[in-house]
């Protein structure tokens, strides 16, 4: 009977890597040579090169940062003012019994003055823009930043 096709192996006779790219990669779990950039002829700088991070390793913090002297400069989250009330008048925060609805945000948030306010509100928060502060003062609310 005929043959349909030609082996795989006899297209590669003679051939040293014999269809399986480099040498190297004939070798079972051998080549990998662990986890990470290890094994394969890879190299931790090279790839670090290529991936632009060269700025970031030049521009690492080295030493130690006293906390306690650390300021806050750059607040992660935004709130705004619309948000706030809206959580309110949902029932998110308490009430006390003047009527005035006690609003304490974690740490990192700042509170934006976009929106209307329409009730008596007490916010804590890290820092506030200056209409917010208008705003909510305006009300008849009160303002606690943290330090």
């Amino acid at each position: 009977m005929a043959r349909r096709h030609v082996r795989r192996g006899k297209k590669y006779l003679g051939n040293r890597s014999y269809g399986v790219g480099n040498i190297k990669n004939n070798r079972g779990k051998g080549s990998k040579g662990g986890k990470g950039l290890a094994g394969l002829g890879k190299h931790k700088w090279m790839q670090t090169i290529k991936s632009g991070k060269l700025d970031e390793i030049k521009a690492r913090h080295k030493g130690f940062s006293n906390p306690a002297k650390r300021t806050l400069k750059n607040v992660s989250k935004a709130v705004s003012l619309a948000r706030i009330t809206s959580d309110v008048r949902r029932g998110k925060y308490s009430l006390t019994p003047e009527g005035v609805a006690v609003v304490e945000l974690p740490r990192g948030y700042k509170v934006l003055g976009s929106g209307v306010v329409d009730c008596k509100l007490e916010v804590t928060a890290d820092s506030f823009a200056a209409k917010a502060k208008e705003k909510i003062v305006a009300a008849g609310g009160a303002v606690n930043a943290r330090k």
